[in-house]
């Protein structure tokens, strides 16, 4: 039996325990946010990809849990690097969801191309394309994991629009599966930035 691969990963980011998920709706992204809405997973939409990587963050430091935004190829999901450095440094566990462009366009310099794993390196602990249909809920659990046991930032990306609707096997080995260690109460080891929103939040 498959399913859609949107779908599967929207599953496993469940399973994982993300209760929210903030980004920006449109182009690559619009079949996962409609996964989304299907699911118990609130979407916050924002106006800035940058505010809901800060906003992801900041939840996953006050409730110690999964927290994750999604945005689309190209500058969309650029715009969410400066949040996933802050989450990164204060070990808040947070996903991001990123589409890619087209396979056939990849290495021509094409225009919203963009390599995840050079520009991500420097503030993940996990970052791996998503190539096929196949890799879909494996990839998407070990980014939870790696997420939730090396507390930092975890990207799933490169999913291919044709991909999201294409479909992915369902009966598999993969599973989330781990214990969910509360993390340090906020104001505890954070930077300047999530200091700020830690005051404001009281």
């Amino acid at each position: 039996m498959t399913r859609r691969v949107a779908d599967l990963l929207v599953e496993m980011l469940q399973a994982a325990g993300v209760k929210t998920c903030y980004g920006i709706v449109g182009d690559t992204m619009n079949r996962i946010a409609h996964a989304i809405d299907k699911s118990e997973i609130d979407w916050v939409h924002v106006r800035h990809e940058e505010a809901g990587a800060f906003a992801a963050a900041a939840e996953a430091l006050f409730t110690g849990r999964l927290a994750a935004c999604a945005g689309t190829c190209g500058p969309g999901s650029l715009h969410f690097i400066n949040g996933l450095y802050e989450a990164n440094r204060n070990r808040a566990p947070v996903v991001l969801i990123a589409t890619q462009i087209v396979r056939q366009d990849l290495g021509f310099e094409s225009i919203q191309e963009i390599d995840y794993g050079d520009v991500f390196k420097g503030c993940s602990v996990y970052c791996e394309m998503i190539l096929t249909p196949e890799q879909a809920r494996r990839k998407t659990v070990a980014a939870c994991q790696a997420a939730l046991t090396k507390r930092g930032v975890a990207l799933g990306a490169g999913l291919q629009p044709r991909s999201l609707w294409g479909h992915g096997p369902d009966s598999t080995n993969a599973d989330v599966g781990i214990a969910r260690e509360q993390l340090p109460a906020p104001g505890t080891h954070v930077t300047a930035g999530s200091r700020v929103i830690v005051k404001f939040a009281r």
